[in-house]
């Protein structure tokens, strides 16, 4: 049975970051084998085994997504490429691709809001030897993202702000150094009272309450914060330049989901990959069908069907980040990618455990740990219900509706029919 193909292009791109990588102290390639190696411990401790991580690998990752007029990698700037190279990292492993040190999402909204004072304040701090994280506070307890409910409060004070409430399922929030905090100072304003907050993570008044206990991904530590008085200076608040507080924070959420989900979808790319040459593999070795039935025809059609499948993941992926690095808006488009994804982990996972069988898992225990993490990327960055909820109303708004559609003029009248 054939391995699946990587386009040309996708192996030219995924060449010149591995060159470029090794040229600043990172190589790719035993990353990579160091993340599948440790993978199975990382999801037993919720922790990234110190074995992953070489000492000349972290100057690196910290600098991953770092904009290059910050110090961050030249060749890995288009969301292309960062797609190309998290496809491969997801193919190790999903969860570690998502845990290993940087800004994370917490860099578009600094991008999108942030002075540029602010922002070499925040890049400067992952020029480190030793491992840094940033992460995204938007989610809460009781409205979700529902930012026009949202209950954490930043209430001006002499010296800054004082934030009190509660963020959840944070992604890498019980590891981050630096976390991108939104709250509203009015709550009536809804969506326009919404103002974002970079917070030190040893600021008084901020603690990680604790580390969810997820069903898969489990090393990307989702976690519980708390903010209890907490007290940050005046200059957290992000804004641009000398401007005044945007009026709407809430774009800078939305440029971080929108840049983050093509990313994500190429994590669960790489993943479903995975498990397509695992499966392949198990079979290649003699395995056999968990229903006798199947014949080997039948085994290489699911495998077609789950190729088919993938490829198109990865082209609603690369086109949502191909549009990104055009400039274009990309909201549907990173929704698409990322709801047609899950869909695709959920179904390849479960059909791959449904042909392998128990026997197939025992000879590649990643088969049910990828099971387990599909149902978490679900629900990251949005559930896929959410996404399609998106998708539907942004084509309803772009379609006209019946009685937009202009009707034929009767026959006894020469004047158009009016519209």
């Amino acid at each position: 049975m054939s391995q699946s193909v990587k386009s040309s292009q996708v192996q030219s791109t995924l060449a010149t970051i591995q060159a470029n990588l090794s040229a600043d102290g990172l190589e790719l390639d035993q990353l990579a084998a160091r993340m599948r190696l440790h993978g199975p411990e990382a999801d037993r401790t919720r922790q990234i085994p110190d074995a992953v991580c070489a000492p000349s690998d972290v100057p690196v990752l910290n600098l991953n997504l770092v904009p290059a007029a910050y110090g961050g990698c030249v060749d890995v700037q288009s969301l292309m490429s960062r797609t190309t190279l998290m496809e491969y990292l997801g193919y190790a492993d999903a969860a570690l691709a998502l845990a290993l040190p940087g800004p994370g999402l917490a860099m578009p909204p600094v991008l999108a809001l942030g002075s540029g004072e602010q922002q070499t304040r925040f890049f400067k701090r992952f020029r480190s030897d030793t491992p840094r994280w940033g992460a995204f506070a938007i989610t809460e307890p009781d409205c979700g993202s529902d930012v026009t409910a949202m209950r954490t409060t930043a209430r001006k004070t002499a010296r800054g702000w004082v934030l009190n409430g509660t963020k959840c399922f944070i992604t890498n929030g019980a590891r981050a150094d630096d976390v991108i905090t939104f709250a509203t100072i009015n709550r009536h304003a809804g969506r326009f009272g919404v103002r974002a907050f970079h917070v030190d993570r040893n600021t008084p008044g901020f603690s990680v309450d604790r580390v969810e206990q997820m069903v898969g991904l489990r090393a990307s530590q989702l976690a519980v914060l708390s903010y209890n008085n907490c007290e940050v200076p005046d200059n957290a608040l992000l804004r641009r330049g000398d401007e005044k507080p945007l009026n709407d924070a809430f774009s800078g959420a939305q440029h971080a989901w929108d840049y983050f989900r093509p990313l994500l979808s190429a994590v669960m790319v790489g993943a479903c990959r995975r498990v397509r040459d695992d499966l392949a593999a198990y079979f290649d070795a003699g395995g056999h069908p968990v229903n006798q039935r199947h014949r080997t025809a039948d085994v290489n059609e699911a495998l077609l069907d789950i190729d088919r499948q993938i490829t198109t993941a990865q082209l609603l992926c690369r086109h949502a980040a191909w549009k990104t690095d055009q400039g274009m808006a990309t909201s549907v488009d990173a929704s698409m990618a990322k709801a047609y994804a899950s869909q695709v982990a959920a179904r390849i996972t479960r059909a791959a455990i449904d042909l392998a069988g128990l026997d197939g898992i025992a000879a590649f225990p990643s088969l049910e740990q990828s099971y387990r993490d599909a149902k978490a990327f679900d629900i990251m960055e949005g559930t896929g219900d959410l996404q399609r909820l998106m998708i539907a109303r942004s084509t309803l708004r772009s379609a006209s509706l019946p009685w937009e559609v202009i009707s034929p003029a009767p026959h006894c009248s020469t004047e158009a029919h009016p519209s």
